[in-house]
């Protein structure tokens, strides 16, 4: 949050101790997002386009959808372009 973008093929790893739901908002982003939750080497889920908040309403939380362990954001529309799916296995 606070940052103008992220570069075209950057994103944002968050590395959690253990497993657990993951929620994640969208406060202070000023570019939307692709979330995806990740545990061990499996995705587990892809929140696409995570749009930026609307003044004046409550903010959207986006969960997990099971418990994950990490959780990547990159550029919106970056998930689908590169095939990212649930079931699909990721190397960090």
């Amino acid at each position: 949050s606070g940052r103008e973008s992220l570069s075209e093929n950057a994103g944002m790893l968050f590395i959690f101790p253990s497993p657990a739901r993951q929620n994640f908002w969208m406060k202070d982003m000023k570019f939307p997002i692709d979330i995806i939750w990740i545990r061990g080497d499996k995705i587990i889920g892809v929140a696409e386009n995570a749009p930026l908040p609307i003044t004046g309403q409550e903010l959207e939380i986006y969960s997990s959808p099971e418990e994950a362990d990490r959780v990547l954001e990159i550029n919106a529309g970056k998930a689908r372009e590169w095939g990212v799916k649930v079931g699909g296995r990721i190397e960090l």
